[in-house]
């Protein structure tokens, strides 16, 4: 069965994350979930924000300790970059999803963009409807503005691009 990773910040957006997450099993796909949020997850991920930021070689806890969200933005930014890679050549995953606004947006687009160009990917920002070449640059990033924030009063954005990754993924390489 096909994999798709859910990446974004579980602490903050952990209600709609996980209403993704289930909808996306509904659909016979199975989730991979990576958790970039500076603080606890509201549900167990498979990977989480300590390990991300372990890819960046930082601690999590000392960065929440800091509350420069700049510096935690920099540090979990890198970290995707070199973690998302790896776990997409270790086939974790067949495509990916995000959701968020715009510091989200910016770090995890930099490990969307080092993924393979054939591999599907998909992110759902407040930016989309704005001036995107730092965010996809020459890359095949689909981005897809929500309108309003992904909040779990807004689950219409979240059904479109779920249903969006999944045929993407169920279809990929065919």
């Amino acid at each position: 069965m096909k994999t798709i990773a859910i990446v974004g910040p579980f602490d903050t957006k952990g209600t709609e994350y996980l209403y993704a997450k289930e909808l996306i099993e509904s659909l016979q796909l199975n989730t991979y979930t990576i958790h970039t949020g500076v603080f606890k997850s509201t549900f167990k991920p498979d990977i989480s924000n300590e390990e991300v930021a372990q890819a960046a070689g930082e601690d999590i806890k000392v960065l929440a300790q800091r509350k420069d969200i700049e510096l935690t933005t920099e540090v979990l930014s890198k970290g995707m970059k070199n973690l998302i890679p790896q776990l997409y050549e270790q086939g974790k995953f067949n495509g990916i999803i995000f959701f968020a606004g715009p510091i989200e947006t910016s770090s995890v687009a930099s490990a969307m963009k080092a993924l393979p160009i054939d591999v599907p990917k998909l992110m759902i920002s407040t930016v989309a409807s704005k001036n995107t070449p730092q965010y996809v640059g020459e890359s095949d990033i689909i981005m897809m503005p929500t309108i309003v924030d992904v909040e779990e009063f807004n689950f219409t954005s979240t059904k479109i691009a779920v249903f969006t990754i999944a045929k993407m993924v169920k279809f990929e390489n065919n």
